[in-house]
């Protein structure tokens, strides 16, 4: 096992306030784990980063999502390793069919399974499942082709806008004059739009989506959605501010967050339009625009009682890796280069009871996908 003390290492602490090193109260230890194994069994899952899971509140086992299988396999969690459990195979359509799948979350009474444009609302008691389109819940207007941003594995590989308290789910509705916020409640099948005030301005002034044709190729930078306790915390995968707006009180607080290793916000190449003449200009501005700063989900550790980001710094395919800590009033402590102490980190994990479980980079088999364990660890004072 490897600790690491964050003081000794000159650079990742930055305290950027006075008010931040008042509140930095005590160091942190970063423990990174050997090099582990997650067993993923002949099933069809790979160690490639398209996948989708659903943690319990043990957050040691829960269920991962088989693309090529169209199945929900039992995922199991150790302190040493991890490994799957084949599922059974779900139906596509008929009374318990669930079609093309992005991602899914799980309330006590349901499990809704999603696409951009679809929700499967399955009883978990019946395994019933009742499919609606998004323009049938009637909030949209007329729009006549609807499409969400619904989260997947390219960006999360969690589902974190699920409301604990009341299993209402959170995603993000761009009609592309404003980008808003709406809740699913599985329980009454019903959609509503949530009192959250976005950024919109920003959000729209950054937001890389190009046409070609028929060809529309879009950045996956929509706002991110975290719910932790009653707060709902939304980040910008293209900048670094993000707010809190608490689901009791519907009070709402936006926070800044500055680094001395990665920019604030993405600058839109240079040579940027919103319509191209070929696939080619699309992809060589999206490439331009994939190289520069990704910031991630807000997440909540526990053990620590701090949130974390994960944010991807510039560089294109040489970028680091750097995670972010904040205090309880989101107030950024600390700033970690992990590529910098493992270059085999990627830039995917999931949040599991025996720490972070960082996807490694070099996948040299099958049927194993090689992984790390990464925990923040109060320090002595």
């Amino acid at each position: 096992m490897r600790k690491i003390d964050l003081f000794a290492l000159v650079g990742l602490v930055i305290l950027v306030s006075c008010s931040e090193r008042k509140t930095f109260e005590q160091d942190f230890l970063l423990d990174i784990s050997d090099r582990k194994k997650f067993f993923l069994g002949k099933g069809g899952l790979t160690s490639e980063p398209f996948y989708y899971v659903s943690l319990d509140s043990t957050r040691s086992k829960g269920v991962i999502y088989n693309r090529l299988a169209h199945s929900l396999d039992s995922l199991f969690v150790s302190p040493d390793s991890a490994w799957i459990k084949e599922g059974d195979i779900m139906e596509i359509d008929g009374p318990y069919g669930v079609g093309s799948l992005f991602s899914f979350f799980a309330t006590k009474d349901h499990l809704i399974f999603m696409n951009s444009q679809q929700f499967f609302n399955q009883n978990r008691e019946t395994k019933e499942v009742s499919m609606k389109f998004m323009n049938g819940y009637g909030i949209f207007g007329d729009t006549p082709y609807l499409m969400v941003s619904v989260p997947t594995a390219k960006s999360s590989h969690e589902f974190y806008g699920l409301d604990k308290n009341s299993g209402v789910g959170y995603f993000v509705f761009d009609d592309d004059r404003q980008v808003r916020v709406f809740g699913y409640s599985p329980s009454l099948d019903s959609m509503f739009f949530a009192p959250v005030v976005l950024d919109s301005q920003s959000y729209f002034k950054l937001r890389f989506k190009v046409t070609s044709g028929n060809l529309i190729l879009g950045g996956n930078d929509a706002p991110q959605i975290s719910i932790v306790g009653s707060n709902m915390i939304v980040t910008y995968p293209s900048f670094s501010d993000f707010l809190v707006h608490d689901l009791r009180s519907q009070d709402q607080k936006i926070y800044s967050s500055k680094s001395v290793a990665y920019a604030s916000a993405r600058v839109l190449p240079q040579n940027y339009s919103n319509e191209v003449s070929s696939g080619e200009l699309q992809f060589e501005l999206e490439k331009a625009m994939s190289a520069q700063v990704r910031y991630g989900y807000m997440d909540y550790l526990e053990s620590v009682d701090k949130y974390i980001r994960l944010v991807k710094g510039e560089g294109g395919a040489n970028s680091h890796f750097f995670l972010e800590v904040f205090d309880g009033n989101f107030q950024k402590l600390n700033e970690i280069d992990l590529s910098e102490i493992n270059p085999d980190l990627s830039g995917e994990y999931v949040n599991t009871t025996h720490g972070l479980m960082f996807r490694a980079q070099d996948q040299p088999e099958e049927d194993v996908m090689y992984y790390y364990y990464i925990n923040l660890i109060k320090g002595n004072n």
